[in-house]
């Protein structure tokens, strides 16, 4: 069959690869306001794919769907909406409500980044699918909506209470770790569906904390290295200051610096949806619960904490690490600056509490990531998902904590 692509040029090789038994007549990496014309004059294809999210200048996709059914009758239109979750069930039954009108029914709820796309697409390719598969789709999502709501309900949620003790007598005490379990794996274990899109939200407890927005940059370039589809979202003052920097004066929708994507943290849900992996500086918002950032912490796959065993915030690291917070032992403690001598004394402790900690250090900038903290990410990456970003890879299974 001879199709035609509108997505954005990220997804080129991925269709490539997936459609060899097909003829890519082209790609169109931007709507334009001859979008039409090109598509029933200069291509004339069988099938149209469309990937949420293209570009557009000066005419919305939806609005070209009656033209495109008089001129191009037979040709059939597949949207691939992106992954179906909460957030997006309304977006994802808006545009359905969209296209129906027009005989368009095939809306994808799927994601190119999922495993097994191209066994996927095959079979939508092989056999299209109608208003009323579409239908059962979101009738079936919301009965099992209603099923989750009940059982989270009459189950309680077993939560790890270890204390942790920053005892001045048990840190300097001679260590014996033969009955200690490191807690290095993650409680929860998703799907694949569910890994299409993973949020990184690094954060910290202390105000005078050094090193967030650094440790992101780093875990950025690293999966941006290892070519993944990576955006960085900064604290708005941040993400001004950086850009200023750059001598970019104004970009409020975000921008592309040394090869990374930037974003306003403000902006996140609207962007989030557009890359694989979304990387947050939170700064201090996993311990101010007002903070707008919180949530974004909260609900993030993979949390991370920059923190410091000085002696003047260890009573606060304390305090934070015993708290009822019910996401406590998920979070993966980074500590920065530390020496060896100090970080294994007080790890012990962290071992103690059931809480997951690593030691990184100063790289001599962001785009290159000494190979210290390199290891130290790909450890972490791999709790949750089986990708090597540059350290030596670990075999592992895709975990991370539920959504």
């Amino acid at each position: 069959m001879n199709i035609v692509i509108a997505a954005d040029k990220k997804y080129t090789k991925i269709f490539r690869d997936a459609l060899t038994q097909h003829n890519i007549l082209g790609f169109e990496p931007e709507l334009k306001s001859n979008f039409v014309s090109r598509i029933a004059e200069h291509y004339n294809p069988h099938i149209l794919i469309v990937v949420g999210g293209v570009r557009s200048r000066k005419i919305d996709f939806f609005d070209t769907l009656p033209e495109l059914r008089k001129q191009c009758p037979t040709m059939r239109i597949i949207y691939f909406f992106g992954r179906l979750t909460d957030e997006t069930e309304q977006s994802y039954i808006d545009v359905c409500a969209k296209m129906f009108p027009c005989g368009y029914y095939e809306v994808v709820p799927y994601d190119m980044y999922e495993r097994g796309f191209r066994s996927k697409l095959a079979e939508i390719l092989d056999t299209p699918l109608t208003a009323d598969d579409v239908k059962k789709l979101i009738a079936d999502r919301q009965e099992e909506k209603l099923h989750t709501e009940i059982l989270v309900q009459s189950v309680d949620r077993i939560i790890d209470t270890t204390p942790v003790s920053f005892d001045k007598r048990e840190i300097e005490a001679e260590y014996d770790d033969s009955h200690i379990e490191r807690f290095d794996e993650p409680q929860e274990l998703l799907t694949e569906q569910q890994s299409e899109h993973i949020t990184i939200a690094i954060g910290t407890i202390s105000e005078k904390q050094a090193g967030c927005t650094q440790t992101a940059l780093e875990i950025a370039v690293l999966l941006t290295k290892a070519k993944q589809s990576v955006a960085v979202f900064l604290e708005d003052e941040t993400y001004e200051n950086y850009i200023n920097y750059h001598g970019i004066e104004s970009a409020p929708n975000g921008c592309q610096v040394n090869d990374l994507t930037f974003f306003p943290l403000s902006i996140y849900k609207d962007k989030r949806m557009y890359v694989r992996f979304s990387v947050l500086d939170v700064g201090y918002a996993p311990i101010v619960q007002e903070d707008a950032a919180y949530p974004y912490f909260e609900a993030a796959e993979i949390k991370i904490c920059v923190c410091s065993f000085n002696e003047w915030d260890i009573s606060k690291l304390a305090d934070y690490l015993n708290s009822p917070l019910p996401y406590i032992k998920e979070i993966n403690y980074v500590f920065f600056p530390v020496s060896e001598e100090t970080y294994v004394q007080f790890q012990k402790q962290m071992d103690k509490g059931h809480c997951k900690s690593f030691r990184i250090r100063n790289s001599p900038h962001y785009t290159k990531p000494c190979d210290w903290n390199t290891g130290v990410y790909n450890k972490i990456m791999n709790s949750y998902i089986d990708l090597d970003i540059g350290g030596k890879k670990q075999k592992k299974r895709l975990l991370f904590g539920l959504f």
